[in-house]
Order: structure tokens, then C-alpha cells, then sequence
């Protein structure tokens, strides 16, 4: 079936090529126009309803290689045209062909881009590029998560601070990576760019689809109004054809639109596959802690959904090992927040134990994720033994799964990861290898935390495994709301033992751990989702494409501003927890640390009993937390509004954000640098809002709001509101 499609795909995009020059052809949708030259290229862009127009120059182009001959070109039925192109590497014997096509759309111009390669295998960068010649007034945006970081940082350059990610920006020099880097910035998480001309109150967008074939994505804009987006490593040549698509569109010089577009096009990426994902809110915690807890004061605070860091795993991976039944003990994975053994600390549990807790939890009105990973397995175990390479060959009495070598090896053995970088890993990397791979095929697998070694789920053996263990966490943990995943950094690594048929490094073929994510996913996340219960991850990369199936957010590093950002973008209705590693994080500034996570919807760590590596309690810090609980509480189930211009602050300093949750509007106004700020919102209508509705005003320490009731205007709701400690939590009601 799969050859038959392509087959079809190809002659569908590949008219005959004609050897005259062509002409231009116009394009329209809606009130998009665009020309495209006879060698299919974007030269301008007009908005017809207001005769603007912009020159530009947009192509696809192909790293390494030369044009050779005229385009070949043909009209579509709907208004739309193919152009076809061949390439010639340079220096090399190795041919492509590259066919453009338009298509007009309800509200967009569709731009397909198929690659496919003649001869032998190879990669080069498959290059979208963009060029304004009109950048006096513009403003340049992406889903970035910090518009004023130009490119990936040093080690031990991390900043700290937050950056307003709505902001746009002047052209400049700039290179981002797509999913950036957890301690090194530099990222976008949406695969889509934005030029805003405010005074023309016109933006011109580009959105890829999050359901192509990406790998290495990286982002570089210049100051002369160049926008390049270069996909590297997609497998060419033996006749295979690699298919992009993306959809060109205007729309009003804010950011919510853009995003509203790309939501709009790929659902599936931004809304839960699970519908009650954001009942899972609150306050996180990551605790081992099973004793009693004082509920009514996390309740107070917003709630708690525990991220089970119990470690009750025997070992990475084992997560519920195959024991005589529910009431047999084990050894939990005893080890220090570095990974470290953690002598004569020795706990066990049980099957029954991890289910009396989570049904304990459910009772106080508490979530429990449970542990999950699928790119780590092994470590010290209880009988002290780690995966070994090459194969010790261990031999013993012992039931094999205590022996974490010895059941991969006798179970999976092709999982180990041999990698294409280095031995420390994509969370190492220098700044210069995230933008330019220095590739070095390693003869050796990876090692990471406890011991344990990094595994590919592209390994049926080790999937079964995988699957089987979910199946066990679905009928052994029926109160438990589902499970976290940890470690998708590691999803970065390419194997070289391995090949997926798509992905190309170095003159080999490797195999792409995103890529075995990819088809992995949906069958792990339908084990849960088909019990009703969610499945959260630990991006540390945050990337669109990793989302389709994910319920909800934990990020480990969420303290960081950028990675706050990134998270928020990809859970604009879906929960996210972001990470607090201690007391000192809150109070540097404890009033901007809570307002930025209410200003991107975001709940933080509590300060929870057990938590590891996380905050612990304290009353000093406590006290801040219970001020600011009745607004996460407010916030439980919240999306985003990405109507345009749907909120603003038109008089004072501030800034602002707005959701809704069941019949409730939210509006956080934080970071207030004056007594009072003056906030419209509009499109009231659409939001439910009418003359007369309840509105509610929450301020930080205040354990009851100030109520009035408002009155609309033409659609539109102008309020001036007092702000203490720069902050005014507005709640509307229907």
C-alpha cells in the first residue's frame, strides 16, 4: 500500500518539464494574494481588502546543491500550480527533484514541497527560505522562549530570568533551534514564523505542519529580512521522496492569531487526546512522601497532582516487576536526586501499597502520575548490578529480572543506543554542536542516571516490554490518574545500530529516536487513554510535534524562564506543572515568580513533604504560596484565548493574559509597575460576557475578592483596576 502511495504521489506532483521560461502566476484566498515567478518563487504578497502588498522572495532551495535547467510548470484544478525543479549536487554524481506546489485553502495558501533524490542514499538540508525586502516597521515573531536570546548559550550562561514571550521583535541576526534546549535557550516550540507590519495592521505567517517528517530543525533570521528554516538529516536518494507541507497566511499584527492558526490546522497537536486532561490540575509535587499530609492547606494553595518520585521501579524500566502477587515486596530504586546509591537507605513496597496510596491520594481531592520512562533502562538494582558492555554474560540462581543486564540482554539486546555524537549526550552538547552536528559514531552505549543505559523503543522487543508494563499500570493502579513520562532530551540521539529507513547522519543510516517515539506513542497513550486516564511528559525540548498525544506538561526545568514559555505554547489547553527546585528560586522575588506562572497558565511546585530535588515545606515560603492559592485555584482547567487583540492593557504598566475555564473568563494582571492599570478586552460576545456579568477581582494575600458587576460596551470591556503588589487576578462569570 505504501508504494502504491507514493507511486501515485509522485505522478500527481510531477508534470512534464517544458524547456521556455514562465510567467508569473497569481494566487488568491480570502483576502491573500500571492505571485509566484515562473521558476516558483513567492516574489509579493498583497492583502487585497487594503491593497497592501510586500515584496518577497520565497523558495525552496537544497544545501550543497545547484539548479539546473527551467522549471517545468502546471496549473491545478481550484486555482492553484506545480512547479518542477531538478538539482544536481555539487561535486557529486547525485541528482533531485524538487516540486513546489500552491494550492489555495479556505483562509491560506498550501505550499507542498516533495524532495526526491536519484542514486545512491544521502541527506542534504532541505532549506524553506524567506526574504522581505520591506523590514522598515516590521516586527518579526515565532513561539519563541525568549525574544531577546540570539542564539544557544555557553554552559553556565543560563539565565534565570523571564522574558515576555509575546513580544516581537525587529529583524536581526539570529539562530534558533526547534524544542531549544533546556539549559541553553534558543528555542521555539511552534513550527511556524510571523512578520507583522503593525502599520499596515497586517501579518504575513508561515506555519509548518507538526505531522511531517522533522528531525533537526533550526531557525536563522538576519537583519536584512532574510527567514531561513533548514530540516536536516531526511533520508534521500534510492528513489525515495520526503514530502513537506506548509501553509502560508495573513493575519492581524498580534501573536494570538498565529498561534489560533496552527491550532486550528493541527488539533490534534494542541487539544488532549484524553477530554478530561485538564481536571488534572494543581500545584505539582515529585515525592516519595506516603504518610499524612495537611490537605486542607494544599487545597488552600491549588491543589496537588504528585508526579510519584517514589522510585518504587526496582530498577529503570522495571516499574512493576514480575512479582508472586500484589502483596510481594520489593527493593525500590534507593538513589540520591544525582544517581547515586544511596546506602543503608533501603525502602520496599508492593503492587497493593502503590495502590493504597493512590487511592488515598484521590480521596483527599490529589492526582497521582506515576512514574514512566522509555529511554532509560537498568541500573544498581537491589542485587548491585548495572547493564554492562559488551554482554557479561551474568549467570546466577536469581530470578532474571532482578539482574538488569541480564534481562536486556536476554530480552532486548538491540534497544542499547549507540549514538552519533558523543558519550555525554544532546544535554551536554556545546552550543556550536546544537547548530552544527559534529557527528562521531560512538562505539559504546550511553549511561545516565543510576546507571542505567539509554534504550530505543524502536525495538519491538523492548516496545512489547513497554506495553506490557503500561497494561499492568492500567490494572494494578486504578485510582492513579495515569503517568508521566521522563526524558524526552534523550529523543535527540540518533542509533547507528539501527535504521528506520527515513534518516541519514554522517554517510550511514541511523535510526532516529524521534522517529521511534513517534510510532511508539500511540500505542502506549491508547493503553491509558482507553482507562480514562492521562499521559503527562518531561519535555526538557519542547517541540509541537511531541505533543500529539500528550495530556499534559511537567517540566523538570520550568523555573527557567524560557523553558516556562516553551511549555506554555504547547499547553495552551492542556495542564502544565513547572518545576521549583527550592526556597531560593521563590524568594528572590516571590511576587514575580507567581505572577509569571499565572500570566502563562502554568502551576508550580508546591512546597510538598518528600519532594526530591523539588521545594521542600518551609512557613517563610509557605505563606506566599497560600496567597496566591486562590487564583491557581481559578485556574484549574484553563485555556487559552487566541482571539486577536482579545486583551490589552491601554493604560498603566502591566501585563496581561486571558482564559476561560467551564463559564468563567480569567484575566491575570501581573508585574504591575504602577497603582492601577486600565485593561480592555474585546470580542465580549464570543467569550459569553455581557452587560451585567459577575466579576470577581483577586488580589495576593487577600483571602476574599473584591465583587462588582460590569458593563459592555460595543462588544468591548474597558476596566480600570487597582493592583497591589503589581497584581489583580480578574475573574468574570457568565
Amino acid at each position: 500500500m505504501v508504494k502504491i502511495f507514493v507511486v501515485v504521489l509522485v505522478l500527481s506532483f510531477a508534470p512534464s518539464l517544458r524547456a521556455e521560461p514562465q510567467k508569473p502566476f497569481t494566487l488568491r484566498s480570502g483576502d491573500l494574494e500571492i505571485t509566484v515567478s515562473g521558476n516558483g518563487e513567492i516574489s509579493e504578497i498583497r492583502k487585497r481588502s487594503s491593497s497592501w502588498s510586500t515584496h518577497v522572495r520565497g523558495m525552496t532551495l537544497l544545501d550543497s546543491c545547484t539548479q539546473t535547467g527551467e522549471a517545468g510548470q502546471e496549473r491545478t484544478v481550484g486555482g492553484g500550480i506545480i512547479y518542477t525543479r531538478r538539482f544536481r549536487a555539487v561535486g557529486r554524481d547525485l541528482g533531485l527533484t524538487v516540486v513546489d506546489r500552491f494550492t489555495p485553502e479556505q483562509s491560506s495558501i498550501r505550499w507542498d514541497v516533495m524532495v526526491r533524490g536519484e542514486g545512491e542514499s544521502w541527506s542534504t538540508g532541505i532549506v524553506t527560505e524567506l526574504s522581505f525586502a520591506d523590514t522598515a516597521g516590521a516586527r518579526f515573531w515565532t513561539a519563541w522562549g525568549n525574544p531577546d536570546q540570539l542564539s544557544p548559550l555557553d554552559r553556565g550562561e543560563r539565565p534565570e530570568t523571564w522574558h515576555n514571550p509575546f513580544a516581537a521583535r525587529p529583524f536581526r541576526r539570529m539562530h534558533l533551534i526547534y524544542g531549544g534546549h533546556f539549559g541553553k535557550g534558543a528555542g521555539y516550540a511552534i513550527p511556524v514564523v510571523s512578520v507583522m507590519y503593525p502599520a499596515a495592521r497586517t501579518g504575513i505567517g508561515l506555519a509548518m505542519s507538526p505531522a511531517d517528517p522533522l528531525l533537526e530543525v533550526h531557525l536563522e533570521t538576519t537583519p536584512g529580512g532574510d527567514i531561513t528554516q533548514r530540516r536536516n538529516f531526511n533520508r534521500l536518494g534510492d528513489g525515495r521522496t520526503v514530502t513537506f507541507t506548509m501553509h502560508l497566511f495573513l493575519h492581524e499584527p498580534d501573536w494570538r492569531p498565529v498561534v489560533a492558526f496552527v491550532a486550528a490546522k493541527y488539533p490534534a497537536f494542541f487539544q488532549p487526546a484524553a477530554r478530561h486532561a485538564l481536571d488534572v490540575c494543581g500545584l505539582g509535587a515529585y515525592s516519595s512522601f506516603e504518610g499524612t499530609v495537611d490537605a486542607a492547606k494544599y487545597q488552600r494553595m491549588g491543589g496537588i497532582v504528585n508526579w510519584k518520585a517514589s522510585f518504587d521501579f526496582s530498577y529503570m524500566g522495571m516499574f512493576i516487576p514480575p512479582v508472586a502477587g500484589d502483596t510481594t515486596r520489593w527493593k525500590r530504586f534507593d538513589a540520591t536526586s544525582g544517581g547515586d546509591p544511596a546506602p543503608g537507605a533501603a525502602t520496599y513496597t508492593s503492587i497493593a501499597q502503590m495502590a493504597r496510596y493512590a487511592s488515598r491520594m484521590k480521596a483527599l481531592g490529589f492526582s497521582t502520575l506515576n512514574y514512566f520512562n522509555i529511554t532509560e533502562f537498568g541500573g544498581f538494582s537491589a542485587f548491585g548490578k548495572t547493564v554492562a558492555y559488551p554482554d557479561p554474560h551474568f549467570s546466577g540462581a536469581e530470578d532474571v529480572w532482578t539482574n538488569p543486564a541480564a534481562y536486556l540482554y536476554d530480552n532486548f539486546p538491540h534497544a542499547l543506543v549507540f549514538g552519533v555524537v558523543d558519550d555525554t549526550g544532546w544535554h551536554k552538547r556545546s552550543p556550536q554542536d546544537l547548530m552544527h552536528l559534529h557527528v562521531t559514531f560512538l562505539d559504546r552505549p550511553f549511561w545516565t542516571w543510576g546507571g542505567a543505559v539509554i534504550t530505543d523503543v524502536g525495538d519491538p522487543s523492548y516496545a512489547r516490554f513497554l506495553l506490557r508494563q503500561a497494561e499492568l499500570h492500567v490494572e494494578k493502579f486504578p485510582d492513579a490518574q495515569g503517568i508521566a513520562i521522563d526524558r524526552f532530551d534523550w529523543l535527540n540521539e540518533y542509533n547507528w545500530h539501527a535504521d528506520d529507513g527515513r534518516t541519514w547522519i554522517g554517510g550511514r543510516p541511523v535510526r532516529s529516536l524521534l522517529n521511534s517515539y513517534k510510532e511508539f506513542i500511540p500505542r502506549l497513550a491508547r493503553v491509558f487513554h482507553d482507562s480514562g486516564k492521562v499521559v503527562f511528559c518531561n519535555p526538557h525540548m519542547n517541540r509541537l510535534d511531541l505533543m500529539e498525544w500528550i495530556d499534559g506538561v511537567y517540566n523538570e526545568f520550568g523555573q527557567i524562564g524560557d523553558n516556562l514559555n516553551l511549555s506554555a505554547f504547547l499547553t495552551m489547553y492542556k495542564p502544565l506543572i513547572c518545576w521549583t527546585p527550592d526556597k531560593g528560586t521563590v524568594m528572590k522575588s516571590p511576587d514575580e515568580f507567581f505572577q509569571r506562572h499565572l500570566l502563562m497558565g502554568a502551576f508550580p511546585t508546591a512546597p510538598y513533604p518528600g519532594n526530591d530535588h523539588t521545594i521542600e515545606p518551609d512557613p517563610e515560603v509557605e505563606r506566599f504560596y497560600l496567597d496566591y492559592g486562590p487564583m491557581f485555584t481559578r485556574m484549574h482547567g484553563r485555556s487559552w484565548v487566541l482571539l486577536p487583540r482579545v486583551v490589552e492593557v491601554v493604560r498603566g504598566g502591566a501585563l496581561c493574559n486571558i482564559f476561560t475555564s467551564e463559564r468563567r473568563v480569567l484575566v491575570p494582571l501581573v508585574m504591575g509597575t504602577t497603582d492601577s492599570a486600565g485593561v480592555r478586552i474585546r470580542q465580549c460576545a464570543r467569550m459569553g460576557l455581557f452587560s451585567g456579568a459577575k466579576l470577581e477581582t483577586w488580589y495576593p494575600g487577600e483571602e476574599q475578592p473584591v465583587t462588582g458587576s460590569v458593563t459592555v460596551r460595543g462588544d468591548e470591556l474597558d476596566l480600570s483596576v487597582p493592583l497591589r503588589r503589581g497584581c489583580a487576578f480578574l475573574v468574570l462569570s457568565h
